[in-house]
């Protein structure tokens, strides 16, 4: 209002002085012309008050009899009210051009922020990830301090991605979870309304009730709804005030728009998860049937031996020999280790994967873990030549269960898939800040491209591998140990053995007693 008067005002005083140069019909045009500016810049009600200024400065400056509104020619009345309707209906049409212009300019802004966030999405393969990257583009389309993707979680609202200021980060407070709730339940926008974003405070905006900004709040925040159809995944929270101009008095439709990415985005975290659930329920469900197929013929050998051999004892109507009598008990006792072992690794197999497992690292003997490794496979390497190599100073930070067993497992091993008598070589070395343990037989070996396969479960390199008695998991179980003692284990094999090493953490050098 104050431009259209000051403008009048102005225009009059540089006009007057020259009314009979000007001429009435140029004085009318100025007049117009500077309507129709007001009506563009500022809109249809500026441009109206402006149309009623300069008509009542023309009749009052350049209509006879000057310096009254009265008019003595019929044509001037006329000209006054054509001047007065040209001024109206050509603000009205600049209006609504730059109304429409500004349309153009927002509904532009919105396709092309909608399209970066759409490539910015299909380059992010991690739900996660593609969250936390439409937050980022929430913030940087509408200038907003902060943005945040919040679903629904058996504690309340959970934050699954943010951007911007720290503070989006933030878990909602009881009035940002009354508001997300009523969102919820509305399923439209809330604490969104024009009160504290930065937008012209001149214009006064009406609230529709139920759409009551939230921005006037200490913390202006808008909370828009996840939907996916009728289906609410979760809430966009964009922290305020929104600055990027053209969305800043009307956002709600880009907002929309974002929010339907993001739930888009939130069923597919869902889908992952359960397809992640699918899988893992697959996968227990091959292991299971993997597990029954390659241990069922080993379980039922040793029952079968054992059963044998008892069923033969408790025969009366047979006289056995001492010698006999002996070989049914060996029988029965080496099967009844045979099925100890299978079941041993089976148990450790689970402790390892079910997380129960707890080691007790400690600085332990190297060598002492290898000449116990030895005794304890004594029967198995009957006949063969068991060569313990290491510096008696040497120690590692090991749990010394585990990792007698790892040595055990990998000596038996060594055992079943070498040659006849074939010799095992235990020595172990420093290797930085480490120390290697190596087992080395005198085999076959193993193929390269079976190599990278060992470490699996029931897995069997060759047709020889598969006719060897056992269950398939005691590299496995090694791998767990180790693994779980701070280290790592390799394999390395050639036409003239295989040799399994084992890296582990080095401990302070034990001090022998003199």
């Amino acid at each position: 209002m104050l431009v259209c008067l000051l403008g009048t005002v102005l225009l009059v005083l540089l006009m007057v002085p020259f009314r009979n140069d000007i001429g009435l019909v140029n004085a009318g045009f100025l007049f117009l012309l500077f309507t129709l500016v007001i009506a563009a810049v500022w809109g249809w009600e500026a441009g109206l008050l402006a149309a009623i200024l300069t008509n009542l400065a023309f009749n009052f400056f350049f209509i006879e009899p000057l310096h009254t509104f009265t008019v003595q020619e019929p044509n001037n009345v006329l000209a006054l009210a054509v001047f007065l309707a040209v001024s109206v209906i050509g603000g009205t049409l600049l209006s609504q051009a730059r109304r429409s212009a500004q349309e153009a300019r927002r509904l532009q802004a919105e396709a092309e922020t909608a399209l970066a966030l759409s490539q910015a999405l299909s380059l992010e393969t991690e739900p996660e990830a593609a969250l936390r990257t439409l937050c980022r583009e929430v913030t940087n389309a509408f200038a907003a301090p902060g943005a945040a993707v919040l679903a629904r979680s058996a504690a309340g609202w959970a934050v699954l991605a943010s951007a911007g200021s720290p503070d989006a980060d933030r878990l909602p407070d009881p009035e940002e979870r009354s508001l997300a709730d009523r969102a919820v339940e509305e399923k439209r926008i809330t604490g969104m309304g024009s009160a504290g974003l930065e937008a012209a405070p001149r214009k006064r905006v009406v609230v529709p009730r139920g759409r009551e900004s939230a921005f006037g709040r200490s913390r202006p925040v808008a909370l828009v709804p996840l939907r996916l159809g009728e289906e609410v995944r979760g809430i966009l929270r964009v922290d305020g005030p929104i600055r990027a101009a053209p969305f800043r008095d009307h956002p709600e439709r880009l907002l929309s728009a974002i929010a339907g990415e993001a739930a888009i985005t939130l069923q597919r975290l869902d889908l992952a998860d359960e397809a992640a659930h699918a899988k893992a329920l697959r996968e227990a469900d091959e292991m299971k049937s993997a597990l029954m197929a390659s241990i069922s013929h080993d379980l039922k050998t040793p029952l079968a031996g054992i059963k044998a051999a008892a069923s033969s004892l408790l025969d009366e109507r047979i006289k056995w020999s001492r010698e006999d009598v002996d070989a049914f008990y060996q029988a029965i006792d080496s099967q009844a280790d045979r099925l100890n072992r299978i079941i041993s690794d089976i148990l450790d197999l689970n402790r390892i994967e079910s997380g129960s497992l707890t080691p007790e690292r400690s600085p332990v003997s190297v060598r002492g873990l290898l000449e116990h490794a030895r005794e304890v496979t004594a029967t198995e390497a009957r006949g063969r030549d068991v060569i313990v190599e290491a510096d008696e100073s040497l120690a590692v930070m090991a749990d010394e269960a585990l990792i007698v067993q790892a040595l055990v497992n990998l000596i038996e091993n060594a055992v079943k898939y070498s040659k006849a008598r074939g010799s095992i070589r235990l020595t172990a070395h420093r290797d930085g800040d480490a120390v290697s343990i190596r087992v080395a037989d005198e085999g076959p070996g193993i193929a390269p491209e079976d190599l990278p396969y060992v470490f699996q479960r029931f897995y069997r390199a060759d047709e020889h591998s598969r006719r060897v008695k056992g269950s398939g998991l005691g590299l496995t179980v090694v791998k767990g140990f180790v693994e779980l003692c701070g280290g790592s284990v390799g394999v390395e094999s050639s036409p003239a053995g295989t040799t399994f090493s084992v890296r582990l953490p080095a401990a302070a050098s034990i001090k022998l007693p003199a």
